[in-house]
């Protein structure tokens, strides 16, 4: 369904010029702020089905300035900076920056700005929310989109440990060896390193109060991601049709492969070729295409595809 927009008196222009998104008209996409325990900022923007856009770390809502005004004809399109990012809420650590967290924030956007169901697409760790979103909310995701991940606790663990397979894999591009994860959930130590130094390694909005905790704070969750993963998996495998999408030198086809031990409804499955693993940016005609014929179009059941 099309829910409700926000109403006028919260809806904003863009903090910055620089960092504005447009649609397919050119127009500037409006800006608001929702939620009653933590402020969560979000850009809306096209008329349609609703699609809920979620990013990865240490990405924001922007990172996909390139692709709405692909589809926003298509779609009511939703992008949230999820928690601790950017103009979001940087609450204290003790609240959490889990999956089960950061799902109820977006179970909770929605439902403020009046969408009981709609679609998602997310990617990187945005996919893993968007996984545990689909499993706990399953009579809101109306269809799922995951893209470039794996889960914590599933396959993503295996693939972080320091083995001789995992280091040849990478060598041998048979995979990629995810040896960041364990040294971003070292405490203190990433901070000394990029404190001082956040304009060079992304941007300034990581320099403000509280702007590096999104970031390794959902690396730092992992370990509370595996368990609540574990809990799911316990479930009912999810039955709503998936989109799986990676790329031959990230995660490529583990991502379907991840998404067949969690769901009995894995349709189309895409690897696109000469693309890096921000889809977004990389290879934001391709995705676009693809995300409109999964979401209006058919399931394309048990399909696979290099694009």
């Amino acid at each position: 369904m099309v829910g409700k927009r926000l109403p006028p008196d919260i809806l904003e222009q863009a903090p910055s010029a620089s960092n504005q998104v447009y649609d397919h008209n050119g127009s500037a996409v409006r800006y608001g702020r929702a939620l009653d325990d933590i402020r969560m900022h979000c850009y809306i923007t096209g008329s349609g089905p609703p699609l809920f856009l979620i990013h990865g770390t240490p990405k924001t809502n922007y990172y996909r300035y390139e692709l709405v005004p692909l589809f926003s004809l298509h779609f009511t399109i939703v992008a949230p900076n999820l928690r601790g990012f950017r103009y979001t809420a940087k609450p204290p650590t003790a609240m959490g920056y889990d999956s089960r967290t950061q799902a109820a924030d977006l179970a909770g956007l929605m439902s403020g700005l009046g969408y009981d169901t709609f679609y998602v697409h997310g990617e990187d760790r945005g996919a893993e929310y968007a996984y545990v979103l689909s499993a706990i909310y399953r009579d809101r995701v109306m269809k799922l989109s995951f893209g470039e991940m794996l889960l914590s606790g599933v396959s993503l663990d295996k693939w972080s440990y320091f083995t001789p397979s995992n280091v040849y894999a990478q060598y041998e591009l048979r995979g990629v060896w995810q040896w960041h994860i364990p040294f971003l959930c070292i405490a203190h130590i990433l901070e000394m390193l990029i404190q001082g130094k956040e304009a060079e390694f992304w941007t300034s909005w990581k320099a403000t109060p509280g702007g590096l905790r999104g970031v390794l704070e959902t690396y730092r969750a992992d370990l509370v991601n595996r368990d609540i993963n574990a809990v799911l998996r316990q479930k009912n495998p999810l039955t709503l049709p998936i989109m799986t999408i990676g790329v031959p030198e990230f995660f490529g086809h583990f991502v379907r492969e991840e998404m067949l031990l969690v769901a009995n409804n894995v349709g189309p499955s895409f690897i696109f070729e000469e693309c890096g693993h921000s889809l977004a940016l990389e290879a934001e005609v391709r995705l676009a295409d693809a995300l409109a014929n999964f979401f209006v179009g058919g399931d394309g059941a048990n399909s696979t595809a290099k694009l």
